[in-house]
């Protein structure tokens, strides 16, 4: 895809919530692109770097997009992924592999993950939301079963708004419902292929993180009442009216994904790193850490790159490592590997995997890193029935199994590190 003007990025400030035109995007030969932030964002004294790993705050500079045939990282991040994708094929009649850019300009400004939109205006403009409201969830899970499926739709006008809101990531069907209190989540159904009720097991691990004490986003199940459960997550980019940045761990580690599947760059430590550059806190960087072992004794091995973020807190004034989400046991097998590395060049679930690069994580020491390693997984253990409440017998018990399997590979005297003081 080539084009001849350039396409403006637009921001909604983290301190007003006013859009401001924050740059624009000019692509060059195939397979090349510039961003350049704007002289009128220059001028009004602001300075909001939008990723700061790869779009730093650099006025009057060009910055080029190494990945993504041209486009750059966190306008990668605003558009759709697997799902949506196929929605906008659908819709516009785009052709299967062709550049990100094409959803980019496809998708639409009403549901963009994080803070950003685009146009071929220098003006910003009204990005208003449209999404549909709590109420009309079952209407809203039944079409997307049925988009799924590839069925005709049940509800023309639930359709044609699903397909408008394609822009939210991941390869699941979803859809973003408006809530009470000015909050927007994000409702993923069961479908016909699951070979387990994921949106279940989706809810009860977040239930199960948050009851270990670790940062993760709210979910809500929904019992099927026409045949297919759903569970909804909050958005932790959405407050109300007020949309927040935010920039996935995939741009943090300039792992372009999907793609080649670097996963060398695929790193819990290298992504601690990440934010400690970005300016978030020690705390964030320990929470990480807490996911990586959560993830391992739950068997979430859906790790990758995408399914980790930072939001910027306007009170803050700084970048924070986003609540997790999108955790989901194997339904499968207990894994005995993550997709991402625990630890440099280590992927497998081991304990000398899990502290042999834990100073990266922030902790003062060995002694504090195995003694918050230790301390987690006896949370991790008392937060699990609290969690099962959910689950039937058979899922409780393999669950069950599975925790005490991979807590009896972290726990202390299973490692090397504990004995050298590494």
């Amino acid at each position: 895809m080539s084009i001849s003007k350039p396409v403006y990025v637009y921001l909604q400030r983290p301190d007003s919530g006013e859009w401001v035109t924050v740059g624009r995007y000019k692509a060059g030969r195939p397979g090349e692109g510039f961003f350049k932030y704007a002289p009128s964002y220059i001028d009004a004294g602001l300075a909001w770097g939008i990723d700061p790993r790869n779009l730093p705050f650099l006025p009057g500079t060009d910055l080029t997009a190494p990945r993504y045939q041209g486009l750059h990282d966190v306008l990668r991040d605003a558009c759709p992924d697997a799902w949506g994708q196929a929605l906008l094929r659908q819709e516009h009649n785009l052709p299967e592999g062709g550049p990100p850019l094409q959803y980019l300009l496809k998708a639409s400004n009403l549901d963009r993950w994080g803070a950003l939109a685009v146009g071929s205006s220098p003006k910003p403009p009204d990005a208003k939301m449209n999404n549909p409201g709590l109420p009309q969830l079952n209407d809203v899970v039944e079409e997307l079963v049925a988009l799924a499926a590839r069925r005709p739709a049940i509800r023309p006008n639930v359709r044609a708004r699903l397909v408008r809101t394609a822009s939210v990531g991941g390869a699941r069907p979803k859809a973003t419902v408006r809530g009470e209190l000015g909050q927007f989540w994000l409702v993923k159904p069961e479908i016909a292929t699951d070979p387990a009720n994921i949106p279940l097991l989706e809810h009860a691990a977040q239930q199960w993180g948050a009851a270990s004490g670790l940062n993760f986003a709210k979910t809500v199940y929904h019992p099927a009442e026409r045949g297919w459960s759903a569970v909804r997550v909050l958005r932790f980019d959405r407050t109300d009216r007020q949309r927040h940045m935010c920039v996935s761990a995939a741009s943090l580690l300039q792992a372009e994904y999907p793609g080649l599947l670097q996963t060398d760059r695929w790193s819990y430590p290298r992504l601690a790193e990440e934010l400690r550059l970005a300016g978030a806190p020690v705390e964030d960087r320990i929470e990480l850490f807490g996911r990586m072992v959560f993830n391992a004794v739950c068997g979430n091995d859906d790790d990758h790159v995408r399914n980790h973020a930072i939001v910027y807190d306007a009170d803050e004034r700084r970048w924070r490592l986003a609540p997790a989400f999108d955790v989901v046991p194997n339904p499968v097998e207990t894994p005995m590997r993550l997709q991402m590395q625990l630890s440099q060049g280590r992927f497998d679930i081991t304990r000398d995997a899990v502290l042999t690069d834990a100073h990266r994580f922030g902790f003062t020491g060995a002694p504090e890193a195995i003694a918050y390693l230790d301390d987690l997984l006896k949370r991790i253990t008392a937060g699990f029935d609290g969690a099962a409440q959910w689950l039937d017998h058979d899922w409780k018990q393999v669950l069950q199994e599975r925790l005490s399997h991979q807590v009896s590979i972290l726990s202390r005297g299973q490692s090397t590190n504990d004995r050298q003081g590494v």
